[in-house]
């Protein structure tokens, strides 16, 4: 498949997650996350290069801090626009709710629908 084949399927997966109406309190959340390859590509091409999900899970059971490299040191996203499912899944999916009220319109997507979409792009 094309980079601009998987772009466009990763659109449409990204259009199924709803709206959050995120209040910007969430930055604590953000490590490092499983991300599909062309996620990967894409972050990278943002100037980010997240360490591989394992590396970071490994740290963090050895009592280190491990913090998301895309994130500010004004605790902002600097790669909102091509952030991975995991990071747009926080907020909008049960068993991902966001501590600080934040949720979408329609409520919260099942669990099962979220982990279905966190799988579909780890295979592009």
């Amino acid at each position: 498949m094309r980079r601009s084949e998987k772009d466009a399927r990763l659109a449409e997966l990204y259009a199924q997650v709803p709206d959050v109406g995120c209040k910007g309190l969430c930055h604590h959340s953000c490590t490092v996350i499983p991300q599909g390859p062309r996620e990967g590509q894409r972050t990278r091409a943002a100037g980010f290069r997240l360490p591989h999900w394992q590396d970071a899970a490994d740290r963090m059971l050895r009592g280190e801090n491990v913090v998301c490299p895309a994130l500010s040191a004004e605790n902002r996203c600097q790669v909102h626009d091509e952030r991975p499912m995991i990071c747009r899944l926080y907020g909008a999916v049960e068993g991902l709710a966001c501590p600080h009220g934040c949720e979408p319109e329609g409520g919260l997507l099942p669990a099962a629908e979220g982990w279905r979409l966190r799988d579909a792009v780890l295979e592009l």
